[in-house]
């Protein structure tokens, strides 16, 4: 069963407690049939034709994701409460009595509990009955201290991406990926000031004279990119967010939605556990840096890692991990990862490598520093042409210290938006005159929709690098290790067991105790 539905007496509870929840449940009901809500949702929904579903988001925010019957596309509703007439000039009055008082506050800092304390107060001097005062407020909140307009996108954790088209906002959702929202900026106007006002939350400034900023929110870690202005675009104002997961993909995740298989899941765990550097790659929006942070847990319990970005998207569960983030002013990544070299770390993480830096990389790779790391290129040839070519100039020998990429594509199939890692290759060495020579190992067969361990009892990695590591008399053996930890992979992914930590807990249970450290019994291959 997908998800988790709320029994009746929970839908009823706020049904009762949000009237403009009721409102809208009883308007679509007799248009679309009575939505079906739920608690939680699950990737597999995504297979639901013709979804009615309606999900509490945070607090009064709901969000009911549903097909247009006049064009058909899916549309992210949001359902939150709705201020009259008479509601939203009350609400004006409230703002100007708050903009009065908190001039002569002792504590004027923007937070909700002074910010209620405010409210209140300007209730009382307007001598206002309190039957609006919880819509006012929710008003207040999200205006005030909140993100206005697009703030509901920030409590949604199944949300990726938010972006605008002129004055539409389109959202990309991890269940059902790209859809049209119900919010929209009133004029062209508002949409200008809205970006004006981002600047101003990342430290930036948005004008006609530097219409392209691009910034991280310091409170939520969101990067943005902001193109101001009919003069660069022609559309106009364009903004696009990429929000943080709040809640990060596990690697049973990726193997439930066919992203990555059991084999190749237990493939990367021998690899990361014995030290070898991989990039993840693929074009834009393939879900590089989500197989990556998913493959993190991978790496052993005790190691040390120092992660270099220039926005905060990386996420590993280990204790002993120094998290560094570029500033364009005081440190660039090129600087964070030479400091990198001397604080002696077991791997390191690079959020995405794109310029100068990549030449560090390889250096720390040279020096005995697993690296992993997200980079842009669809195909083995493209890749080592970026990575030898300006501006990251890699020598060619270098990408030898490189051991395994991993290649993902993003497809659609009918309706669905689909990430598969499409093939993985080993770097074997380089040859003068000929460059490098790689094996492929993991091949997906888009026919039946299979990952393929090409590779089996013919891998380099594994058999040259990893059995010859860990003192195997026939190198071979090591594949049976590999079906081991397919199978735990497998079982977790039966006993639903999907959630990241408790993945990271189950996975440091094999490291410290075998079979008798996971949370399940496992008969032996």
């Amino acid at each position: 069963m997908p998800g988790k539905p709320m029994s009746p007496a929970e839908v009823t509870e706020i049904l009762q407690k949000n009237p403009h929840l009721r409102e809208h449940v009883d308007k679509i009901t007799r248009l679309l049939g009575r939505p079906r809500f739920y608690k939680t949702l699950t990737r597999d929904m995504a297979d639901i034709e013709d979804p009615n579903i309606i999900y509490p988001v945070h607090e009064k925010i709901f969000v009911h994701v549903h097909r247009d019957r006049n064009t058909g596309e899916l549309i992210y509703d949001v359902i939150e409460p709705k201020m009259d007439e008479s509601t939203r000039e009350i609400y004006e009055q409230v703002m100007r009595k708050i903009t009065y008082l908190a001039g002569y506050a002792e504590h004027p800092e923007p937070n909700e509990k002074t910010l209620r304390e405010l409210t209140e107060q300007a209730f009382d001097l307007l001598k206002q009955d309190r039957s609006t005062f919880d819509t006012i407020f929710y008003y207040v909140k999200k205006n005030v201290i909140g993100f206005g307009i697009w703030d509901v996108f920030f409590y949604d954790q199944y949300l990726e991406d938010v972006r605008n088209a002129e004055l539409e906002t389109y959202v990309v959702h991890k269940v059902w990926h790209n859809m049209k929202t119900n919010v929209r900026f009133p004029t062209e106007k508002d949409l200008d000031r809205f970006a004006f006002d981002l600047g101003v939350r990342m430290n930036k400034r948005v004008s006609a004279a530097k219409p392209i900023v691009d910034g991280i929110i310091p409170e939520t870690k969101t990067r943005v990119n902001i193109i101001y202005g009919r003069e660069v675009s022609k559309n106009g104002t364009a903004i696009a967010m990429r929000l943080v997961e709040k809640d990060p993909t596990s690697i049973i995740d990726l193997i439930r939605m066919g992203t990555i298989s059991p084999e190749l899941g237990a493939y990367l765990w021998l690899a990361l556990e014995n030290g070898m550097s991989i990039f993840f790659c693929g074009p834009t929006a393939a879900g590089k840096t989500t197989s990556m942070r998913a493959s993190a847990v991978f790496i052993r319990p005790d190691a040390k890692i120092y992660s270099v970005e220039d926005t905060p998207e990386v996420y590993v569960p280990h204790a002993n991990w120094q998290a560094t983030v570029s500033h364009e002013e005081r440190a660039t990544m090129f600087d964070l990862l030479k400091a990198a070299l001397r604080s002696r770390p077991n791997y390191i993480i690079v959020g995405e490598i794109r310029g100068k830096e990549g030449y560090i990389a390889f250096q720390a790779m040279q020096t005995g520093h697993p690296t992993i790391s997200t980079f842009h290129g669809g195909n083995i040839k493209k890749i080592v042409q970026r990575l030898t070519g300006p501006p990251i100039s890699v020598p060619p020998p270098y990408l030898t210290n490189l051991n395994i990429i991993v290649i993902q594509r993003a497809f659609r199939r009918g309706d669905r938006m689909i990430r598969r890692a499409i093939s993985v290759h080993e770097i074997e060495g380089y040859v003068e005159g000929k460059g490098i020579m790689t094996r492929e190992v993991f091949r997906w067969d888009p026919i039946d929709d299979k990952i393929q361990f090409v590779g089996r009892f013919n891998s380099y990695i594994l058999e040259r690098k990893i059995a010859l590591f860990q003192g195997y008399a026939d190198p071979r053996d090591i594949y049976n290790e590999l079906d081991r930890r397919a199978k735990i992979l497998k079982e977790m992914l039966r006993r639903d067991i999907t959630h990241y930590h408790d993945v990271w807990e189950a996975v440091r249970g094999y490291y410290y105790f075998g079979v008798d450290g996971l949370p399940f019994p496992l008969e032996e291959i």
